[in-house]
């Protein structure tokens, strides 16, 4: 799960003072924190401690029924990955230790001695034509409050319209066992991983917008994505033409 150091210097952030700036950046928006380990266990987080003078990070896991912490922490290797805006942050969890007190199970370790930043890749988006498709369908069905409206799209991810009292995918989290209905005939089996949650502009009162990137998304489906998205800048571009 680490990055390899092969990636070119510019992507590597070893300076303490500016990791620090990072994660205090992160604690300030509460921003969620995705924990993975080397085979396949994940769960959410949130900083809640940031000490640099005490080389002291808090984050705090919140429920863990599965006990998903304990086998984090067991298997020594923990990749931290969190999103600012447009920046994917990366690091390695060190020297990890779980803890209990007033705000739950806390994962407390040294700050990390290097971050990785890249810039979110700007994959062409475009918007759909109807209203109607394509659309996101949740485990359950397609039954009213089932399917959510795809607001843009790109071979990268999409942004969903949830209702603005939370959204109906939880952030930081990968959610399986979605289907993204391309039309009435195309749909593909994705996985979504919810990273930032904004308001709509225009119309779509008492709706956010959802932005979500794909997760190991199969060669069939990309290129699938790749047709629609194709297609539909090309009726664009011929509805622009038309007098």
């Amino acid at each position: 799960m680490s990055v390899p150091e092969a990636l070119p210097e510019e992507l590597r952030v070893t300076s303490a003072a500016e990791i620090a700036a990072y994660l205090q950046q992160l604690q300030q928006d509460g921003a969620s924190v995705r924990l993975d380990g080397p085979h396949g266990a994940g769960l959410s987080a949130t900083i809640v401690a940031l000490d640099p003078a005490a080389d002291l990070l808090g984050l705090a896991l919140g429920t863990d029924p599965e006990g998903i912490s304990q086998a984090l922490v067991a298997e020594g290797e923990i990749t931290a990955v969190a999103y600012l805006g447009t920046i994917k942050l990366q690091f390695d969890v060190e020297a990890p230790v779980l803890v209990s007190g007033e705000q739950g199970v806390v994962l407390r370790s040294t700050l990390p001695a290097r971050l990785y930043r890249f810039q979110r890749r700007q994959s062409f988006r475009v918007q759909p034509a109807s209203s109607t498709y394509p659309r996101v369908v949740l485990p359950g069905g397609a039954e009213p409050g089932r399917a959510l409206r795809v607001l843009d799209i790109s071979i990268g991810g999409l942004a969903l319209a949830v209702p603005a009292g939370g959204p109906a995918l939880p952030t930081g989290h990968v959610t399986t066992g979605l289907v993204l209905e391309l039309d009435r005939i195309s749909a593909l089996k994705v996985s979504l991983l919810p990273h930032h949650l904004s308001p709509v502009s225009g119309d779509l009162h008492g709706l956010q917008q959802l932005g979500c990137a794909f997760v190991d998304l199969d060669a069939t489906a990309t290129r699938a994505l790749q047709v629609y998205v194709d297609q539909t800048q090309k009726r664009r571009r011929l509805l622009k033409l038309d007098p």
